[in-house]
């Protein structure tokens, strides 16, 4: 047994194509619109700008104007950047025209490089934005100029014909040199030509400059003042300004004469202060080591002097003294014989396992002289035999032994 199909009607199949068309076209859209930046700027005039007009950075397309709005004396712009493509966040807006027809892009100045970025939804202001001139301002002005130097402005009396005469017969003769001079102005019109973009920015960067200007009038007012007031002053004292450049005259010249007759000492006394300085400079380290414990030492002594009995209560103690072993081993280093030297630091690299050991075996070494000679002079290995704790009885506030003198124990 069969099923028979029965087919959807007519209205329903074109219903669904209805529904899948919305649903592709809503989602088309919405991943386009998805992720760009919206801006909206505000011109004096927006001449040639209207909806789809490019929006570029650095001449390449990235959006495009979405819609123009007039409000009042100024324009409202709104336009998008599509996603992917950053914007800073004090970019500036500037309708480029790249040829004389008025069709015209915005450019959004400058590009992004790192920073803040700019939100979608944000605006940027009147005060940076910028619009070239138009061209028929331009017409205008050229008008202005004929009618101003026509028979009804500085010609009336022949003025202009004059001139035009007097400039024939002075350039009659140089035709060649004024035709190289207008290709010259031609290649410089074409250069102004192919920067024009560059052009652009500088104009919105001096509109920048000047606005910073205006803003710190106050300070460049009072700068000005103060430049006047040491202007004053220098001039009040003039006189005695060239009196002493005067007496500095004679002393430099007093001083070359000087360097003159005795530039034989002065270079031999350079060359020894030459030496000195690479004494003190080899010997750095000392004398950085000697500048620290000088102070303290010099404290030492005074605290040492006992002014009761007139002597120092000082003894020396000489660090090697207690550690001869170690002070041989330190010997081994024949670096220090020439500090440096490349030639002592590579015999000491190669001697480093001798050294080494020495040391190892320092300890070892200085017990074994301490035991075959108990009594060494000049303090040497007697730091182990120090006397640590006060002898009873001999520094306030330490008592005696408790136990009866040896001479008072046969009386009981």
């Amino acid at each position: 047994m069969s099923l028979a199909r029965k087919k959807l009607p007519y209205w329903l199949v074109a219903l669904l194509l209805v529904v899948v068309v919305a649903v592709v076209a809503v989602t088309y859209l919405a991943v386009t619109r998805m992720g760009r930046t919206t801006i909206t700027a505000t011109f004096p005039s927006a001449v040639g700008v209207s909806e789809g007009t490019d929006v570029r950075i650095l001449g390449v397309t990235v959006g495009s104007v979405d819609e123009v709005t007039p409000q009042g004396d100024t324009v409202e712009v709104k336009l998008h950047v599509r996603r992917g493509v950053d914007v800073p966040a004090d970019a500036k807006a500037v309708q480029v025209t790249p040829s004389v027809v008025p069709d015209r892009n915005v450019q959004l100045v400058p590009a992004y490089s790192g920073g803040p970025k700019m939100e979608s939804g944000a605006h940027i202001p009147l005060e940076r934005t910028a619009t070239p001139v138009e061209v028929d301002k331009l017409y205008a002005s050229v008008k202005d100029l004929t009618e101003a130097l026509g028979p009804r402005g500085a010609n009336a009396d022949g003025a202009v014909d004059r001139f035009v005469s007097a400039s024939a017969e002075q350039l009659g003769d140089n035709g060649a040199a004024l035709g190289r001079s207008i290709d010259e102005l031609s290649r410089a019109a074409t250069t102004l030509a192919d920067s024009s973009q560059d052009i652009s920015e500088t104009v919105v960067n001096l509109q920048s400059f000047v606005t910073m200007l205006a803003r710190n009038d106050a300070q460049v007012r009072e700068f000005n003042t103060q430049m006047a007031t040491f202007n004053n002053t220098v001039a009040g004292q003039r006189e005695d300004l060239q009196a002493g450049l005067r007496e500095l005259s004679f002393a430099l010249a007093e001083v070359a004469w000087l360097v003159r007759d005795n530039q034989d000492v002065i270079r031999r006394n350079a060359d020894r202060l030459t030496t000195i300085s690479q004494i003190t400079v080899d010997q750095r380290d000392d004398i950085e080591e000697i500048l620290k414990v000088a102070p303290l030492a010099l404290s030492n002594l005074i605290n040492a002097y006992d002014p009761e009995s007139g002597t120092l209560s000082m003894r020396a103690n000489i660090p090697e003294f207690q550690n001869p072993a170690g002070a041989l081993c330190q010997m081994m280093k024949l670096s220090r014989l020439n500090p440096g030297s490349e030639l002592f630091r590579e015999l000491d690299d190669m001697r480093r396992a001798d050294i080494r050991a020495c040391e190892e075996l320092a300890p070892e070494r200085n017990r074994e002289m301490r035991a075959e000679n108990p009594d060494l002079p000049l303090g040497i290995l007697a730091g182990e035999l120090k006397q640590s704790i006060p002898v009873p009885g001999t520094v306030e506030g330490n008592r005696g032994w408790p136990m009866t003198p040896t001479s008072e124990r046969g009386t009981r």
